[in-house]
């Protein structure tokens, strides 16, 4: 684990603390700094990880019904960050779930383990694969799956087809959810995203429904999992 000094923490209040930047096979472009006391995790036109200012899936477990998950739920990460998920999930919600996550950038992976992943009070399993290969290969199931795949700020076409949602469906335990990160920041985006939800996740999940987290359409396998704005409670 790399020590960072909790003055950067502080100075992060006022201006962002760059720690280090890199590339990689899969990135051409990486940073981790230190934004608002949260550690950050950006590419050339994306923020990856966010700590528990990763809204859009922060904005989304302020609106799901976890009380309908086990109370030591497994959940499968598929795009690691630097850990947003496990740590919303741990450090707001104080959830005692266990996770796996999977990501096939190396270079993440060994910054992940150098900066965030050793202060999450939570057992997380690093697999570094592809992700398709991974949900091909393994017979696991999972009671949450959470897709963050991206290259950039695009979604890889593997991940958007109906067999890719039919491998996550297998690997979701009976009365599991899944959550489903697509863009939403531009009109093209929304367009694009309104038509996947509609023409093909739908086909492959009924019952789903998503939240519009401003920048993000969050798909959700099952509309039972999201409460109404005014249900949700924060934590």
């Amino acid at each position: 684990m790399i020590h960072i000094p909790r003055w950067r923490f502080w100075l992060s209040y006022l201006w962002e603390q760059r720690l280090e930047t890199t590339s990689s096979e899969h990135n051409d472009y990486l940073e981790v700094s230190i934004v608002h006391g949260r550690l950050q995790l950006t590419a050339e036109d994306a923020i990856y990880s966010f700590g528990d200012y990763y809204l859009n899936f922060r904005k989304t477990f302020d609106r799901f019904a976890f009380i309908k998950l086990p109370e030591e739920a497994e959940v499968l990460v598929l795009g690691l960050g630097l850990g947003s998920i496990p740590d919303i999930l741990t450090n707001l919600w104080e959830l005692d779930f266990s996770y796996t996550a999977v990501e096939i950038d190396p270079v993440i992976v060994q910054l992940a383990s150098d900066y965030s992943l050793p202060r999450l009070d939570a057992p997380v399993e690093v697999v570094n694969t592809d992700a398709l290969i991974y949900l091909q290969s393994t017979e696991r199931k999972f009671d949450l799956i959470c897709m963050d795949v991206f290259q950039d700020a695009d979604i890889p076409d593997d991940f958007l087809s109906h067999e890719y949602l039919e491998l996550l469906a297998a690997r979701l335990n009976p009365g599991g959810a899944i959550i489903f990160n697509r863009l939403a920041a531009t009109l093209r985006d929304r367009r694009l995203s309104q038509a996947y939800f509609d023409d093909v996740f739908k086909v492959v999940f009924p019952e789903a429904d998503k939240v519009h987290t401003g920048g993000n359409y969050m798909l959700i396998n099952d509309g039972s999992f999201i409460y109404s704005e005014d249900e949700a409670d924060m934590p």
